[in-house]
């Protein structure tokens, strides 16, 4: 079989999984998102995969352009930045990274929750400046006994709850759309109490982190009658997608004293503009979506996106396509 033709944008977490794509592949590198010299690229050339990395997009005027192309593979577990469902409509079947971050991701939303709780960047910044007095009378706050809410309970929320509740001895509860046994039995184990009330996290709770996907449903959807109900002293922890929060209503809440502060590594649009409302609020603790993107987890997942896309350009019917179901049923490309 003559080695595929495949379209890198943007550099992959790890140079590993370039190094293996090179080695299997022909491959044409994008160090910059452009849509249309992709576009002409496409045109011309007999291109069998994309394998792509946020903020860099596949839209529907570069799917219109995917003449040959059989897969295209996102760098992580989320697809926001890939218009799925034309990609479905076009018969091109899209891969996500199979959830190789979630300690990552979980650990670095437990390490936002710190800084916030013990004011890490506001305590650098006034010891580098000489002002070691910053201390006398300003208090940080402990964690044990405290209440964690989630709001998503999946591998990386169930990460974060076990090191919490068993590192920090928190209470922890957690907000899903239904309860089912699988959940019921993950949150018995690490002792988490599940509620279909979304509303019953935030008023509860000390700590609330997000850990969901952004979608139709998600968008927005903390906003600022939800951060209304949370303690005054309540700290709001988002490593899922910057889209969940209503950013405006988040900063307002900030400037009002309505909560404590917040940890942010994901922003609505990436990288956030200059004169972002986040930038001016010293309650909040940033990091530039990160979480996921430890040593560890960046070599093993680029590796694996860059052996799958290879293994669904040869027509394998992989576990970690996405659109998979909605190929099958339509009978389109290799599922037809």
């Amino acid at each position: 079989m003559n080695r595929p033709h495949i379209v890198q944008i943007l550099p992959m977490y790890h140079a590993d999984g370039e190094n293996l794509l090179n080695k299997h592949a022909d491959v044409k590198k994008f160090t910059e998102f452009n849509e249309q010299e992709i576009c002409d690229y496409l045109q011309i050339h007999h291109v069998d995969g994309i394998i792509l990395r946020a903020p860099a997009r596949i839209t529907p005027a570069i799917l219109d352009c995917c003449r040959k192309v059989k897969a295209i593979s996102g760098a992580g577990v989320g697809l926001d930045n890939i218009d799925v469902g034309y990609a479905t409509k076009k018969g091109i079947p899209v891969l996500h990274a199979p959830k190789l971050n979630s300690t990552a991701t979980a650990e670095h939303a437990v390490s936002l929750l710190l800084a916030v709780m013990k004011k890490t960047a506001y305590f650098d910044r006034e010891t580098r400046s000489g002002n070691f007095q910053s201390r006398d009378g300003d208090f940080t706050l402990e964690l044990e006994g405290k209440q964690l809410g989630l709001v998503g309970f999946g591998s990386i929320a169930q990460k974060a709850a076990r090191i919490l509740v068993h590192g920090f001895g928190m209470k922890a509860v957690a907000y899903v759309r239904t309860v089912n046994a699988e959940k019921q039995q993950a949150a018995d184990r690490i002792g988490v109490e599940l509620t279909t009330s979304i509303e019953n996290v935030f008023t509860k709770s000390d700590v609330v982190s997000l850990h969901i996907p952004l979608t139709i449903e998600t968008d927005k959807l903390v906003d600022y009658q939800l951060l209304s109900l949370m303690k005054e002293r309540a700290v709001l922890i988002n490593t899922a997608r910057g889209g969940v929060i209503n950013e405006e209503d988040l900063a307002e809440a900030l400037k009002q004293n309505r909560i404590l502060g917040a940890g942010i590594d994901v922003f609505a649009d990436e990288p956030p503009p200059s004169d972002h409302p986040f930038f001016q609020l010293k309650q909040v603790t940033m990091s530039p979506h990160i979480g996921g993107i430890s040593l560890e987890a960046a070599r093993k997942t680029s590796m694996l996106i860059a052996e799958n896309l290879i293994r669904a350009i040869q027509g394998q019917n992989l576990s970690v396509i996405a659109n998979r179901a909605e190929l099958t049923e339509a009978g389109k490309g290799l599922f037809s």
